[in-house]
């Protein structure tokens, strides 16, 4: 008996695991194919009762100029599009526009603060919005969250975070486990999603 209840409790671990993977995989190409971010494509699925409830993603508001309107991120150096051409500066042509080189690299990140919403406060929003609760679901985002969607993360009384991805100003995750929060990061590598989909070990 008490083998027999230890293979079910591994079967339920595994069966977590699994679905805690594809959610994942599904935040990551929400990020990919839909976030506007030049910096950082992020995406947050909050799932309950084994179902979506509600997925946001990174980007300025409706109807705002999109990041990637005005920045362009190519191996790690940030560039501005500019209608004046910037002399003695890197440039860069991308979809029939210059883009130069950013004296400051952190500008979009100032930029960023003041412009972008966070993909787990865009989630969260469409549930206030509806009046529907997070307590007790799962938030799945691509990066880890920040101070701030920590916060509201809390204040949802969702059960648990799952992420992929560490993010540089993400520091908000000691705060949640404080909070009662299980925080789990499961990494996602490109040879991990290849193995997963062609082996459907989902």
């Amino acid at each position: 008996m008490f083998l027999s209840g230890l293979h079910k409790g591994e079967n339920s671990v595994q069966k977590q695991q699994q679905w805690d993977t594809t959610w994942l995989l599904f935040a990551r190409m929400m990020a990919d194919r839909h976030s506007k971010c030049a910096s950082k494509s992020v995406a947050c699925v909050i799932v309950k009762d084994e179902k979506p409830i509600s997925i946001g993603i990174n980007g300025t508001p409706s109807q705002h100029v999109n990041c990637n309107e005005i920045y362009l991120k190519q191996a790690g150096v940030l560039y501005k599009a500019s209608i004046d051409e910037v002399k003695d500066t890197e440039s860069v042509l991308h979809n029939g526009r210059m883009f130069y080189r950013c004296t400051n690299q952190e500008e979009h990140h100032e930029w960023s603060k003041l412009n972008e919403i966070h993909a787990e406060i865009n989630a969260l929003g469409k549930l206030a919005a509806d009046s529907t609760s997070a307590r007790h679901a799962t938030a799945y985002v691509t990066h880890s969250p920040c101070h701030a969607c920590s916060l509201a993360l809390i204040a949802s009384k969702i059960d648990r975070v799952v992420y992929s991805t560490g993010y540089e100003y993400g520091d908000g995750l000691t705060l949640m486990r404080q909070s009662g929060i299980e925080v789990i990061h499961r990494p996602l590598t490109e040879e991990y999603f290849l193995e997963r989909i062609f082996d459907k070990d989902l």
